[in-house]
C-alpha cells in the first residue's frame, strides 16, 4: 500500500496529466485558449514549419550516435578492464566528472573548441598561423557533432559507472575460465557469454542516458546549430513564445518527440536483439571469432586512447570554464590570460547569491525526501509487483522532458499551484527520486539478511530493526545516493523552467542564459558556482566514507 501510494500519488499521476495535457492540445482540444475541438489540422500545420524534417533528423542522429559511442566505449572498457587492473583508475576519473553538471561540461566545451577557444590558442599563431580567431563553423556547427561530444563526456562516466556495479553482480572470475576453456579469447568470449548479461543489467540505464539525449535543452542550446535547431529546442522556443498559435505547435512538436524517443528505444533494444540473435547463431556453429594478438593489442590501445580522450576533454572543459571565471584581458591569441582578476566577481557576485541559495535548498530537501522515499519503498517491496510498479517510477527519466512538463505545467496553472517553492521542490524530487532509487536498489537487496535475523531474535521490530541495524550498515551507499541526487538537482533546467514558472532563478538557468548571451566571464562564474556545488558534497562524502568505511570492514552488506 505504502509503495503503491508513493507511485502513484507522486510519479504515476502527475506524469499522465502532463501527457495528457500536450496530447489534448495537439490535437486542438484546450479550453483555456478557446478550442474545444478536436482536428489533426495542429498536427499538419507542425509538420509544415520550417526545417522540421532536419529538427527530427539532428534529434534522432544526435541521441542515438551518443549513446551508441557512449555505450561500446563503455563496454569495451569493461572488457579491458579485466585485463589490466584500471578500476581503480577510472573511478577515480569518472565520479568528479559525475558531479560535475551538463550546463559546465557545454559551457567549457564551447569555450575549449570554438575557433577562438583554448584548443586553437594551443596551437595558434605558431602552427596554424591564425593572429585572429577563424572564421569556423566547430561550436555550435550544423550536424550537432559538438553538442555529441558533450553528452558523450557526460554519458560515458554514467555508464561506466553503472557498469563497473553490473560486473561486480557477473561471476566474471568462473565465466573467463569457462571462456579460455572453450578456447575463445577475451574479446570474442565476452561477447560470447559476458556481454548478454551485462547488457540486460545496464539496460534500463542506458535507455535513460537515450531519453535524456533526445529531449536535452540546456547543453542543446549552447552546443547544438540553431537554424535549424533540435526538435527539443525548437519546441521550447515554442512553449517560451507568448503567441497561442506557438502554444498549439508546441505540443505538437511534444507529442511527435514523445514518439521520437519510443522510437529511439524500440531501435535500439531491437538492435540489441539482433546483435545477441548473431552471436548465439554464431556460437550454434562454432565461431570463436579469434583476432590475433597483435590486432588485440592495438584495438586496445586505440580504444583507451578514446576514452581517456573524452574523459581529458571533460576535466579541460571544467577547467576551461573556471578559468574565464578570474579573467579580466584575454587575447587572442594568447595561450593564457594577461590579466587575471576578481572584477568580474565584484561587479557581479551579488546577482549569483539567491541562485547559488536556491539551488543549495533545493537540491538539499528534494535529494533528502528522494532518500527517505527510497528506503520506505525498498523496506515495503512486493515481490510480485516490484518490478513493473519500479518501471513507473522511472517514467521522468524515460518520457522527453518536453514531452510532459508542459502538460503539468498547465496542471499546476490551474490549481494555482505555479510558482511556489512546494512545487519546484516536488518537480525536482520527480527527477532526483528514479535516480537514488537506481544507485541505492542494489546495494540494499543485496545485504546480508543474517544481521536482521540475529536482530529479530534479539525481539527487535521491523521499525527497530531499520534504525538500529539496516540503516546503520547500509550508511555509506546511502550518503553515496544522496550525492547523485543533489548532483541531478543541481544540474536540472526545464522543470526549474515550468515549475518555477520563472518565479526562481538557479545556478542552471543562470548559467545558460549567460552562456547564451552574456559575457564569458559571467557564464564561467555561473559554471564555477554551478560546479562547485554538488563537487564539494562529493568531496566532503568521500572523505567521510573513506573514514567510516574503516569501521565497517568486516561486515560483508
Amino acid at each position: 500500500m505504502v509503495k503503491n501510494f508513493i507511485a502513484i500519488t507522486f510519479v504515476i499521476l502527475p506524469v499522465m496529466a502532463g501527457l495528457l495535457g500536450i496530447f489534448f492540445p495537439a490535437f486542438g482540444w484546450f479550453p483555456i485558449y478557446g478550442k474545444s475541438q478536436f482536428t489533426i489540422d495542429l498536427i499538419l500545420q507542425f509538420l509544415q514549419q520550417p526545417g522540421i524534417l532536419k529538427s527530427i533528423f539532428l534529434s534522432i542522429f544526435i541521441a542515438v550516435f551518443s549513446t551508441f559511442i557512449s555505450y561500446w566505449l563503455c563496454i569495451f572498457s569493461l572488457i579491458f578492464s579485466q585485463k589490466i587492473n584500471m578500476h581503480a583508475t577510472l573511478k577515480n576519473i569518472i565520479v568528479p566528472l559525475i558531479s560535475i553538471p551538463h550546463i559546465t561540461v557545454a559551457i567549457g566545451i564551447l569555450f575549449l573548441i570554438q575557433p577562438s577557444g583554448w584548443i586553437s590558442r594551443m596551437i595558434s599563431p605558431w602552427f596554424t598561423g591564425w593572429h585572429n580567431p577563424p572564421n569556423l563553423h566547430i561550436a555550435p556547427d550544423l550536424y550537432g557533432i559538438s553538442l555529441i561530444m558533450g553528452l558523450v563526456v557526460k554519458e560515458l562516466p554514467f555508464l561506466l559507472l553503472i557498469g563497473f556495479a553490473v560486473i561486480t553482480q557477473v561471476n566474471l572470475k568462473h565465466y573467463r575460465q569457462q571462456i579460455s576453456s572453450l578456447g575463445y579469447g577475451l574479446i570474442s568470449g565476452w561477447f560470447h557469454v559476458i556481454h548478454p548479461m551485462v547488457a540486460q543489467r545496464m539496460r534500463l540505464s542506458v535507455l535513460i542516458v537515450l531519453c535524456f539525449a533526445v529531449s536535452v535543452v540546456d547543453m542543446a542550446l549552447i552546443l547544438a546549430p540553431s537554424t535549424p535547431a533540435p526538435l527539443a529546442v525548437k519546441i521550447f522556443n515554442w512553449y517560451q513564445s507568448p503567441y497561442i498559435k506557438s502554444q498549439f505547435l508546441a505540443a505538437s512538436g511534444a507529442v511527435c518527440l514523445l514518439f521520437i524517443t519510443i522510437f529511439c528505444c524500440a531501435l535500439w533494444v531491437f538492435c540489441g536483439k539482433v546483435f545477441g540473435f548473431i552471436f548465439r547463431i554464431l556460437s550454434y556453429m562454432g565461431c570463436r571469432l579469434l583476432i590475433s594478438s597483435f590486432v588485440s593489442k592495438i584495438f586496445f590501445a586505440v580504444i583507451i586512447c578514446i576514452v581517456m580522450l573524452f574523459l581529458t576533454l571533460g576535466i579541460f572543459s571544467t577547467v576551461s570554464a573556471g578559468v574565464w571565471a578570474f579573467v579580466v584581458v584575454w587575447q587572442y591569441p594568447d595561450f593564457l590570460p594577461r590579466k587575471w582578476g576578481l572584477s568580474s566577481w565584484e561587479l557581479n557576485f551579488e546577482v549569483y547569491i539567491q541562485p547559488l541559495v536556491n539551488t543549495l535548498i533545493i537540491g538539499i530537501i528534494s535529494s533528502i525526501l528522494a532518500l527517505i522515499s527510497a528506503v520506505i519503498w525498498l523496506e515495503h517491496e512486493s515481490r510480485l509487483k516490484t518490478k513493473y510498479i519500479e518501471m513507473a517510477m522511472y517514467l521522468p527519466l524515460l518520457l522527453p522532458q518536453t514531452g510532459f512538463l508542459f502538460g503539468m505545467q498547465v496542471l499546476l496553472i490551474s490549481l494555482k499551484l505555479d510558482g511556489l517553492y512546494v512545487t519546484l521542490i516536488w518537480a525536482h524530487y520527480l527527477f532526483v527520486f528514479p535516480y537514488i532509487l537506481l544507485s541505492l536498489s542494489p546495494t540494499w537487496r543485496r545485504r546480508d539478511v543474517r544481521y536482521e535475523m540475529l536482530g529479530a531474535s534479539f525481539g527487535f521490530g521491523k521499525l527497530k530493526r531499520l534504525f538500529r541495524i539496516k540503516i546503520p550498515l547500509l550508511l555509506l551507499p546511502m550518503v553515496a545516493s544522496f550525492t547523485i541526487g543533489f548532483s541531478v538537482s543541481s544540474a536540472l533546467y526545464l522543470p526549474t523552467i515550468f515549475a518555477g514558472n520563472g518565479s526562481f532563478v538557479t545556478l542552471t538557468t543562470e548559467a545558460v542564459a549567460l552562456a547564451t548571451g552574456g559575457s564569458r566571464q559571467a557564464a564561467g562564474i555561473a559554471a564555477l558556482l554551478q560546479m562547485s556545488l554538488p563537487l564539494s558534497i562529493f568531496l566532503i562524502v568521500g572523505l567521510y566514507i573513506s573514514v567510516k568505511a574503516k569501521n565497517f570492514s568486516y561486515f560483508k552488506i
